[in-house]
Protein backbone atom coordinates (compact mmCIF):
# COMPACT_ATOMS: atom_id res chain seq x y z
CA UNK A 1 0.00 0.00 0.00
CA UNK A 2 0.94 3.55 -1.05
CA UNK A 3 0.06 6.50 1.16
CA UNK A 4 1.36 9.74 -0.71
CA UNK A 5 1.44 13.24 0.52
CA UNK A 6 1.17 15.64 -2.44
CA UNK A 7 2.08 19.21 -1.50
CA UNK A 8 3.44 22.37 -3.07
CA UNK A 9 6.94 23.37 -3.26
CA UNK A 10 5.98 26.92 -2.09
CA UNK A 11 3.00 26.68 -0.15
CA UNK A 12 1.10 29.80 1.14
CA UNK A 13 1.04 29.98 4.98
CA UNK A 14 -2.05 27.68 5.49
CA UNK A 15 -1.06 25.14 2.93
CA UNK A 16 2.70 25.24 5.17
CA UNK A 17 0.84 24.80 8.62
CA UNK A 18 -1.01 21.84 7.07
CA UNK A 19 2.05 20.30 5.11
CA UNK A 20 3.71 20.46 8.34
CA UNK A 21 0.88 18.55 10.60
CA UNK A 22 0.90 16.44 8.12
CA UNK A 23 4.11 15.10 7.34
CA UNK A 24 4.22 14.66 11.14
CA UNK A 25 1.19 12.68 10.81
CA UNK A 26 3.11 10.45 8.61
CA UNK A 27 6.27 10.49 10.56
CA UNK A 28 3.82 9.33 14.09
CA UNK A 29 1.89 6.84 12.36
CA UNK A 30 4.28 5.27 9.90
CA UNK A 31 6.22 2.56 12.69
CA UNK A 32 2.72 1.32 13.09
CA UNK A 33 2.20 0.56 9.47
CA UNK A 34 5.31 -1.44 8.52
CA UNK A 35 3.89 -2.82 5.30
CA UNK A 36 2.77 0.95 4.43
CA UNK A 37 5.13 2.93 2.04
CA UNK A 38 4.27 6.53 2.98
CA UNK A 39 5.91 9.05 0.39
CA UNK A 40 6.11 12.63 0.10
CA UNK A 41 5.56 14.71 -3.01
CA UNK A 42 6.49 17.71 -3.92
CA UNK A 43 5.33 19.58 -6.87
CA UNK A 44 7.33 22.84 -8.14
CA UNK A 45 4.50 24.35 -10.42
CA UNK A 46 0.55 23.92 -10.52
CA UNK A 47 0.97 22.15 -14.38
CA UNK A 48 2.48 19.25 -12.95
CA UNK A 49 -0.61 18.83 -11.22
CA UNK A 50 -2.14 16.51 -13.83
CA UNK A 51 0.69 14.58 -14.19
CA UNK A 52 -0.06 13.23 -10.27
CA UNK A 53 -1.58 9.47 -10.65
CA UNK A 54 -5.47 9.78 -8.37
CA UNK A 55 -5.19 13.38 -8.01
CA UNK A 56 -8.65 14.68 -8.97
CA UNK A 57 -9.34 17.87 -6.91
CA UNK A 58 -6.63 20.17 -7.34
CA UNK A 59 -6.08 21.80 -4.01
CA UNK A 60 -2.92 20.58 -2.00
CA UNK A 61 -1.92 19.21 0.30
CA UNK A 62 -3.49 16.45 -0.97
CA UNK A 63 -3.18 12.69 0.52
CA UNK A 64 -3.79 9.78 -1.97
CA UNK A 65 -3.79 6.51 -0.34
CA UNK A 66 -3.44 3.31 -3.39
CA UNK A 67 -4.09 5.86 -5.88
CA UNK A 68 -7.22 7.46 -4.61
CA UNK A 69 -7.31 10.88 -3.47
CA UNK A 70 -8.62 10.86 0.11
CA UNK A 71 -8.24 14.43 1.51
CA UNK A 72 -7.94 18.15 -0.54
CA UNK A 73 -6.56 20.75 1.21
CA UNK A 74 -6.90 19.92 4.53
CA UNK A 75 -6.17 18.33 8.10
CA UNK A 76 -6.55 14.84 8.84
CA UNK A 77 -6.52 13.91 12.58
CA UNK A 78 -4.26 10.76 13.62
CA UNK A 79 -7.45 8.26 14.20
CA UNK A 80 -9.05 9.42 10.40
CA UNK A 81 -6.11 8.09 8.69
CA UNK A 82 -5.63 5.23 10.72
CA UNK A 83 -8.99 4.19 9.97
CA UNK A 84 -8.82 4.86 6.48
CA UNK A 85 -5.69 2.97 5.80
CA UNK A 86 -6.49 0.08 8.04
CA UNK A 87 -10.37 0.00 5.79
CA UNK A 88 -8.26 -0.34 2.36
CA UNK A 89 -6.27 -3.21 4.13
CA UNK A 90 -9.53 -4.90 4.81
CA UNK A 91 -11.06 -3.74 1.03
CA UNK A 92 -7.95 -5.91 -0.48
CA UNK A 93 -8.74 -9.04 -2.32
CA UNK A 94 -7.54 -11.70 -0.35
CA UNK A 95 -5.34 -14.04 -2.27
CA UNK A 96 -6.65 -17.91 -2.27
CA UNK A 97 -4.78 -21.04 -1.99
CA UNK A 98 -6.33 -23.83 -3.70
Amino acid sequence: MIVRLITPAHPCSACLMVDSLLRGLFEKISPEFEDVDFRVEVLNHPKEYPSVGGLEVERLPAIIIDGEQVTAGNLLHKRQLIKMIEQRRDDRPRSSVT
